[in-house]
């Protein structure tokens, strides 16, 4: 028996179970988003344009009610008619990162011939490496909520204002 027989019939297993195409795959990451805020908000404060406009009553709501629900505001003044006035200010930063990369994996090819007349063999085997490449992009947006109310000297809401703007 050849010797290199048990060595030719292993390649040739190899290759029957081993060899694949190679496939370049492409992946997109998912947008990841982080948010700080530039203001610091208390109480785990609930202040959104949409809680304001549901929550709050002209004459109903009280000042305790509101520090309950948003906090105690940023300003508190008297206007020129001797109105209580409070001013919350909220403002959130949020950066986006979008990252694509590609991946190209590689695969091996083994190549086996058989020589005549003394049934010899030979057997070569190439292969090939991995390549990554990406890219990445952020774009930034900031928030902002206003929110401008008067009371009434009973310490009810008379008057609310609210306005959120994004830039």
């Amino acid at each position: 028996m050849n010797p290199q027989l048990p060595m030719l019939l292993l390649a040739v297993a190899c290759l029957t179970a081993c060899a694949t195409p190679s496939i370049p795959e492409e992946k997109n990451a998912v947008p990841v988003a982080t948010a700080a805020a530039s203001a610091p908000v208390t109480h785990g404060s609930a202040l959104s344009y949409g809680t304001v406009t549901s929550r709050v009553e002209k004459n109903k709501t009280t000042q305790t009610d509101l520090v309950e629900q948003f906090g105690g505001p940023n300003i508190s003044s008297l206007d020129a008619d001797g109105s209580e006035v409070w001013i919350y200010e909220r403002s959130v930063t949020q950066t986006d990162v979008a990252t694509q990369s590609r991946d190209y994996r590689g695969a091996v090819n083994m190549g086996v011939s058989f020589g005549y007349p003394h049934f010899g063999a030979t057997a070569g085997a190439a292969g090939s490496a991995e390549k990554s490449s990406g890219q990445s992009s952020s774009t930034t947006s900031t928030r902002t909520l206003t929110v401008i109310v008067k009371f009434n000297a009973n310490k009810t809401v008379k008057d609310y204002s609210a306005r959120a703007t994004t830039f």
